[in-house]
């Protein structure tokens, strides 16, 4: 390797386009971490400059290290260096020259011909890729040239076509805070309008003098994926899949067998990674609106989504159990054992991907749906790998009917254990085994294969409750938790549907959005309006304050109403509270509140009586596997 000391300006000032490979990851920098620390640094070295003119600032400031591996020139195209470390660095000093670069051309300054030469290789066509000084990966490269080509924040959020710059992705919003902090410092309260010409060249001036990098240039025999993956921790840490990604396509860019297609491995992103890198939200969570990068929990943290996707891709390839923060080792480990072709690897991670969406991100009303949105709210994610290899099957190998028979199954054994208490600590361990059943050599069926796994133990970690263990728990376990109401919505809202079947209703009839959890004994109510409940079955024991303190949080006291009526009536009279719900629902879980029939009054007798009813259903729904 052969490093130099260069200034920003030194860098820059050649004719030389600094490319990013598309391995590398897409642009992450963001305001508070790096854009504000580099806009103090830069305007720190310019205020030096204001103060003291022609004259370079006396402590010149490093900004860290870029790696490049030069590129042999081909005919007259413009000289190339591939950028191995240090493209986040470089694109956002491009997008800051390209704010002075603007602003210098709004006040008509004299020194904006040497800022566009900085942004600029002037002898290559005007906005072809040889034209920028940076092109970045393949992801960013539109936007990248729309935010160098706009002249303006306003005109980049016209070309975006976005309602406000507030929209502007990363990039673009880069451009828009340097151009902001240009423009405050420049437009100084009380000083002369000469000073502002001052100012522009104080800010070159400190790219020129006072600014500067070590540029490490690799020599023949230096491996550049190696030194990437050792200089991946400085910065902005890269993530298991974005080493994963360097790693494949690094060998796509070098494979021996397309050697004679250049665009080999522009190709294989184009076609199975790229949606990793483009797919956006509807909107922007904590600055991050690409859809693969948006943080879900796993266990006790929270990871980009293409992480966990990874894992649980691996944890299905690999049928063992392995550990989510030694991705890249295992994802390396595993290819080094393989044969498959780095093309059909890629194809098989893209076909799961789209299975795994469907997972994570259930739409419609379809038996994968629904189960998919019940073990989210149960945050069982254990069972992704299971999942993935079921749904990635091939119907000759397991029809529609059998899948949505191993569906109803899981997610049977998964509710009554969720009903009943039982421990989720080894559901890690039970679906890698159940994953192995499911892939291994058998002439079975595969939905008898699967039942007779969730229903070959009797310890604690693995078994199926019967239905005499699932009554009593419904009727008397407390299932309500405030911090995760969530899952009674759940379970009373496949109650609700399966009621409307049997009524002969539709069962694709949508649920209104947003529906609470109502107590129909309320958690404040007063002794006066609820009286304590008489006759009460002998397995309930204990003080009538401690039976209400446990049955007021069991399903048949729990129902569904939209967050306007339950807030109204909530801690009322009952007598009131069924007027309300009998004039307001139309739900078949609040049948009983109208009509001639209903109810007038609410105790604990009433709660293990609706608790009953509603069994009736839920015994029908998730079944004890014997049928």
């Amino acid at each position: 390797m052969k490093p130099d000391k260069l200034t920003i300006h030194d860098l820059f000032q050649k004719e030389r386009l600094y490319t990013v490979p598309l391995y590398q990851r897409s642009y992450v920098w963001n305001q508070t971490a790096q854009w504000e620390p580099l806009w103090e640094d830069i305007e720190r070295q310019a205020e030096t400059c204001f103060a003291r003119p022609n004259v370079a600032p006396k402590y010149s400031h490093f900004l860290g290290a870029v790696v490049l591996n030069v590129q042999k020139i081909v005919g007259n195209s413009v000289a190339r260096s591939e950028v191995i470390d240090g493209q986040q660095r470089l694109t956002t000093l491009q997008l800051f020259l390209a704010a002075l670069r603007d602003f210098a051309v709004r006040v008509k300054s004299n020194y904006e011909p040497r800022v566009r030469h900085l942004t600029t290789n002037e002898y290559e066509t005007s906005g072809s890729e040889g034209s920028f000084k940076v092109w970045p990966t393949n992801s960013d490269r539109s936007l990248f040239r729309a935010t160098m080509t706009a002249g303006s924040t306003d005109n980049l959020v016209k070309a975006l076509e976005l309602a406000s710059a507030n929209e502007l992705p990363r990039i673009g919003a880069a451009y828009r805070y340097f151009s902001e902090k240009i423009e405050e410092y420049t437009r100084k309260e009380g000083e002369a309008l000469g000073d502002l010409d001052k100012r522009i060249v104080s800010l070159f001036q400190a790219m020129r003098t006072g600014l500067q990098v070590v540029v490490i240039e690799l020599e023949d025999g230096d491996d550049p994926q190696v030194i990437f993956e050792t200089l991946n921790a400085r910065g902005q840490p890269l993530l298991p899949s974005d080493l994963i990604r360097n790693t494949v396509f690094h060998q796509a860019t070098n494979d021996p067998a397309h050697v004679s297609n250049p665009s080999y491995a522009d190709d294989l992103y184009r076609k199975y990674w790229q949606r990793f890198d483009t797919e956006r939200l509807d909107q922007a969570v904590d600055g991050e609106d690409r859809y693969w990068h948006e943080q879900m929990r796993q266990g006790r943290l929270n990871r980009p989504r293409i992480d966990i996707f990874i894992f649980h891709f691996l944890t299905m390839q690999t049928g063992s159990e392995i550990q989510i923060g030694h991705i890249f080792q295992e994802f390396r480990d595993w290819r080094d054992r393989g044969l498959e072709p780095l093309e059909a690897f890629l194809s098989e991670l893209n076909r799961y991907a789209a299975i795994f969406r469907r997972l994570v991100s259930p739409t419609g009303d379809d038996n994968v749906a629904r189960f998919a949105e019940r073990i989210r709210v149960l945050d069982t994610s254990t069972v992704y790998p299971f999942i993935l290899c079921l749904l990635g099957l091939p119907t000759e190998r397991l029809s529609k009917s059998e899948r949505d028979q191993i569906i109803a199954d899981l997610e049977s054994w998964l509710i009554r254990r969720f009903i009943c208490r039982l421990t989720n600590k080894n559901y890690n361990k039970f679906f890698v085994q159940l994953l192995n059943k499911l892939r291994g050599p058998s002439d079975a069926a595969l939905p008898a294969i699967v039942r007779a796994e969730l229903r070959r133990s009797d310890e604690d970690t693995a078994r199926w409750p019967d239905n005499a263990e699932f009554r009593t728990a419904w009727l008397s376990n407390a299932i309500y938790v405030k911090s995760r109401a969530d899952r009674v919505v759940m379970i009373l809202s496949a109650i609700e549907s399966a009621m409307r079947c049997e009524s002969g209703k539709s069962e694709q009839v949508a649920l209104p959005k947003g529906l609470t959890v109502e107590h129909l004994l309320p958690q404040q109510g007063t002794l006066a309006d609820y009286p304590y409940g008489q006759n009460l079955p002998d397995t309930f024991k204990g003080s009538s304050e401690a039976i209400r303190a446990n049955l007021i949080h069991t399903l048949g006291n729990l129902t569904l109403l939209t967050q306007a009526l339950n807030s109204s009536i909530s801690n009322g009279p009952f007598g009131n509270k069924q007027v309300e719900i009998e004039n307001k629902s139309d739900l078949r879980l609040n049948a009983p509140f109208r009509g001639a029939s209903a109810k007038k009054e609410w105790s604990e007798s009433d709660i293990l009586e609706r608790g009953e009813v509603l069994f009736a259903t839920a015994v029908k729904i998730w079944h004890d596997g014997l049928g």
